[in-house]
């Protein structure tokens, strides 16, 4: 896998902020929330996956735009009233964890997501759940469980088995961290490795921080 409510009415301002009526409104944009390279400990910016040649994050403004950069796998975010601002996705790799030895050691995928509302952001929040994507797990011990402690307004993780998947909204913004180990064969990294988890939890909260 590439990638691992109700609607009110909302103003753009000239400076790309949203004005929501009653809604939490936010002085930050997509950009601000993503971490910079090394800026959580020992995650460096993945720069051979980057589609614009830079440490940049790359982001799209149109459903099209977001799916030319992760292959189409972007459909679930612009469903029915749904319509991000900002697609926001950057791609991490760290090779000092222990729970993911050299040479391909691990990964993070982060999308984030900006929404015309807060109530936006609920709801994408809550209708990805009927995604297939997000359902992989239902019904069984790795399914979708609150983080502890919780991120933003509302947050939750999952272990899709090969990979820790954290999903939260806070504001106008949904965010989405798939924390990936190296994918050799065994003993090279052990699936649902707590650690994992731990670091996953760590870099998600860095995120978070940023709000």
């Amino acid at each position: 896998m590439t990638r691992f409510g109700s609607i009110i009415l909302c103003a753009t301002l000239g400076t790309g902020l949203l004005a929501c009526g009653s809604n939490a409104t936010s002085t930050k944009n997509a950009i601000d929330l993503a971490p910079l390279d090394q800026a959580v400990s020992g995650w460096a910016v993945n720069t051979a996956l980057s589609k614009n040649g830079s440490v940049q994050p790359m982001t799209a403004s149109t459903k099209d735009e977001a799916e030319a950069l992760i292959d189409g796998a972007a459909a679930p975010f612009y469903k029915g009233s749904y319509t991000p601002t900002t697609f926001l996705w950057q791609n991490y790799v760290n090779k000092t964890l222990p729970a993911a030895p050299p040479p391909q050691g691990a990964s993070v995928i982060l999308y984030i997501l900006q929404m015309p509302s807060a109530d936006q952001a609920t709801g994408l929040y809550n209708s990805l759940l009927n995604e297939s994507e997000y359902s992989g797990q239902k019904n069984t011990t790795n399914d979708w469980q609150p983080t502890s402690p919780t991120l933003g307004t509302e947050s939750r993780i999952e272990n899709t088995v090969t990979a820790w998947w954290i999903n939260f909204h806070k504001d106008v913004f949904y965010v989405e961290v798939m924390l990936s180990p190296s994918f050799g064969p065994p003993p090279d990294y052990v699936t649902s490795d707590p650690d994992l988890k731990s670091e996953a939890m760590r870099f998600a909260q860095a995120v978070a921080s940023k709000f």
